[in-house]
């Protein structure tokens, strides 16, 4: 006797990892849109501060450091994202291969 498909309880189980993963997807869109908006910011006042007729030179590298330092942070933050993109693309991997086997198994 065939038994269709998978069970209650696996359904429930590979519908629960797959929400998980569009949380993720969610999540990395809602951040990259956040760091795009700060690097955009960063290179508006990092462009103001070039041409002003600053009074304080230390002050004005001072703050073109501090900027620096952001968008090192930026970039940091961004190679972090791949890497969960990375770990995104094995877990949706991982559940593809789970649900074959079991609706192999199934069968």
């Amino acid at each position: 006797m065939k038994n269709e498909g998978p069970s209650r309880e696996e359904e429930k189980y590979l519908q629960t990892k797959e929400s998980i993963i569009n949380n993720f997807y969610e999540q990395r869109e809602t951040e990259m849109k956040y760091l795009d908006t700060v690097k955009r910011l960063l290179d508006y006042w990092k462009g103001e501060l070039r041409p002003a007729n600053v009074q304080s030179k230390e002050r004005h590298d001072e703050l073109l450091k501090l900027i620096d330092a952001e968008e090192a942070t930026i970039n940091k933050i961004r190679n972090d994202i791949d890497r969960i993109n990375e770990m995104i693309d094995k877990t949706e991997k991982n559940l593809q291969k789970i649900r074959e086997m079991v609706t192999s198994l199934k069968r």
